[in-house]
C-alpha cells in the first residue's frame, strides 16, 4: 500500500484534526475550537484545500468545511485510532 506523502504544518495538522473528529465545521466554530483566529484559519483552510484535503462550501453567513476523501485518507493514516465522523 502506498504511503500518502503531504507535509503539513502544526498548525494545519491540528485544523484537519478537528475538522476530521467534527466531519464537517463552519469557520467561525473550527476557529473558536481551536482558539485561532479567524484570518489564520482560513489561511490553513486554504492551504488544506490546495492539497486536497478538505472541501470548503460558502454559503451566505460562513463557510463550512468538509474532510475530503484524501483528507480523510491521510487523517487515518496520521492518527489510526482517531474516530472520523462520517460525511
Amino acid at each position: 500500500m502506498k504511503q500518502p506523502v503531504v507535509n503539513l504544518s502544526t498548525e494545519d495538522a491540528l485544523v484537519l484534526q478537528q475538522i476530521s473528529e467534527s466531519g464537517e465545521e463552519d469557520v467561525v466554530s473550527l476557529s473558536r475550537n481551536l482558539g485561532m483566529r479567524r484570518g489564520r484559519v482560513l489561511a490553513s483552510l486554504e492551504r488544506l484545500r490546495q492539497k486536497g484535503l478538505v472541501k470548503i462550501s460558502r454559503t451566505a453567513d460562513d463557510w463550512w468545511v468538509y474532510i475530503s476523501a484524501k483528507g480523510k485518507q491521510l487523517t487515518h493514516y496520521v492518527w489510526p485510532d482517531m474516530l472520523i465522523a462520517p460525511v
